[in-house]
């Protein structure tokens, strides 16, 4: 076979091989074409259905509406809302009227500790302070806070502890033994024949000698005074405050706030 020949089919070969390729090319536009058509269209459809669908769904969510059996499903509902608001604001209310009443509590022992305070200032502004020799001018007096003292009888001693063991005439003595408490003491004063009579150092003395005027002496067992003094405290049972002045180191005078 000539060469010219094979050159000729070689051509032909190719023009074949390249008019099958352009002729699936485009069978292959077509078909996808028609794939993106009927998307389409389908697309369409469906969009057509769901139109007709809400239309027709709107419609039955407006005919429940109007229905007895929706109202009474929706009043329920904002009923048990208002309720859970209504339980949630009764909780708010109590916790607030905790907190409300803990701040009370602490005004009023604020407050009271307020009337301490100006009833120790008022007890320093009454007292005018003498100079003494022995106290350097230039010496700073320091008033302190000694501690607190408890009230269940509304009254209040002030005695030398010593005299508790000896010279207490209560109902027990230091021993366990019942003790002697007469009911009044003829002080011991050979200088004075018409000196009155004390009450015993005793629970029961204190309570006769600050009858009617609130404050009164108790008497030693050998009929004395200075066993002890005592008096009503303002407001009662409570426990009360100790103030003194401290000047080198050493207590020279005591503040009692019975207020």
């Amino acid at each position: 076979m000539p060469p010219w020949v094979s050159s000729v089919v070689d051509v032909l070969q190719l023009a074949m091989n390249t008019a099958a390729l352009v002729a699936g090319a485009f069978i292959w536009r077509l078909y996808v074409g028609n794939l993106k058509a009927a998307l389409t269209a389908r697309a369409a459809e469906i969009s057509s259905v769901e139109k007709n669908r809400d239309f027709w769904k709107d419609k039955a969510q407006e005919l429940e509406k109007r229905s007895p059996e929706f109202m009474e499903r929706t009043l329920e509902e904002r009923i048990q809302t208002r309720e859970s608001e209504i339980i949630r604001l009764k909780d708010d209310k109590e916790i607030n009227a905790e907190s409300l009443t803990a701040l009370q509590r602490e005004k009023a022992n604020i407050e009271s500790d307020l009337l301490r305070t100006r009833g120790f200032r008022l007890m320093l502004a009454l007292e005018e302070r003498e100079e003494d020799d022995d106290m350097p001018q230039d010496h700073e007096i320091q008033v302190v806070f000694l501690g607190e003292v408890g009230v269940d009888s509304g009254m209040l001693m002030i005695t030398d502890p010593c005299y508790i063991d000896d010279e207490w005439q209560g109902r027990l003595a230091h021993d366990g033994t019942p003790g002697d408490t007469p009911s009044r003491q003829v002080r011991s004063d050979p200088a004075d024949d018409n000196a009155q009579a004390l009450p015993p150092y005793s629970f029961r003395g204190a309570c006769e000698t600050t009858n009617p005027d609130g404050y009164g002496e108790l008497g030693f067992k050998m009929g004395h005074a200075g066993a002890g003094v005592v008096f009503h405290t303002a407001w009662g049972d409570g426990a009360y405050p100790i103030y003194g002045e401290l000047h080198d180191g050493r207590i020279i005078r005591a503040y009692i706030n019975v207020r």
